[in-house]
């Protein structure tokens, strides 16, 4: 690239530094050489290695990178920079620092901008502040299912569970469609909610929501099939139908085998939670299966007599 003089041509050069931070096989190093190589970035591409630092190992060297661009670059900083100068202030859990990103985004009249103040609500939320997360959230005009999410998972982990699955019925009143992520939090809710009223239980229950909620987390282990009970199981005394339901959905996703355990257990929830039909149809289903198996096994026994 140098030789051909590309490192000259921003679009050129933002290409290859995006290939070299963001790609499966990235370099941070290898981008940064490449980065400092290029006589005028662009705000483009300051964003991109900014955004890859934030998401580093070292997440303060997006703060430097985030100096030289204030003195070098002739462009402020614009709705792209900020959350990734906040999500590196989420992750070192940096309150002061966070704090002035979030004035200088308001000075630059960016404080609006939703992927802005849902990046600010998941700061706030990781730092603790409660307080000024929900502020935040409040004054969201438009809010996506990100910033439903980042604001029950606050409340979560913040140890105010009621107030994280109230949101969550509020989510589904203004027709917000809930994802994965959603859930997780729910998760997270109802296992401290656990904590607080069902603390007489044998633990399993939440237990295995707290596991759950792990494994859903991580790519590379699944929940087994005690998991799965249990968090059925703790939905059904939470009276949680849309949990159960996606605990539902997650097994037919994940192409996991209804044994008795499981299939028990989804009766039970959805009994509970007062959907007798969708209760009934998995009854049904169970023993419309066994007697199919049954008929099966019959003929086979004839087969072999005769």
């Amino acid at each position: 690239m140098l030789r051909l003089g590309l490192f000259f041509d921003p679009f050129s050069a933002s290409k290859l530094i995006t290939a070299s931070a963001l790609s499966p096989f990235s370099s941070l190093d290898y981008a940064r050489q490449v980065f400092d190589q290029i006589p005028q970035p662009n705000l483009y591409t300051w964003n991109i290695l900014i955004r890859a630092y934030a998401s580093s190992s070292d997440p303060t060297q997006s703060f430097v990178l985030f100096l030289q661009l204030l003195h070098q670059c002739e462009l402020f900083p614009d709705k792209f920079t900020f959350p990734f100068m906040i999500k590196a202030a989420s992750e070192l859990k940096a309150f002061l620092v966070g704090r002035v990103f979030h004035g200088m985004a308001i000075k630059a009249s960016l404080g609006s901008d939703i992927f802005i103040q849902n990046s600010l609500v998941h700061f706030y939320g990781s730092c603790g502040d409660l307080d000024l997360a929900y502020g935040v959230f409040v004054k969201t005009p438009q809010k996506d299912v990100v910033s439903w999410n980042s604001m029950i998972k606050a409340f979560a982990q913040g140890g105010l569970p009621e107030e994280s699955l109230e949101l969550f019925r509020g989510m589904e009143k203004e027709n917000v469609k809930p994802n994965d992520v959603t859930m997780v939090g729910v998760l997270s809710a109802c296992t401290k909610k656990l904590d607080l009223e069902f603390g007489r239980w044998s633990g399993k229950p939440k237990e295995a929501l707290v596991a759950f909620r792990e494994l859903q987390l991580s790519k590379d282990a699944k929940p087994d099939e005690v998991t799965l009970v249990c968090a059925l199981s703790a939905s059904a005394q939470l009276g949680a139908m849309d949990l159960g339901r996606w605990i539902d959905v997650y097994i037919k996703k994940h192409g996991i085998k209804l044994n008795c355990h499981l299939t028990t257990s989804l009766i039970d929830m959805y009994a509970k939670c007062g959907d007798l039909e969708k209760a009934l149809e998995r009854f049904l289903k169970m023993v419309g299966s066994r007697l199919t198996r049954a008929l099966r096994a019959v003929h086979g026994v004839q087969k072999t007599s005769n």
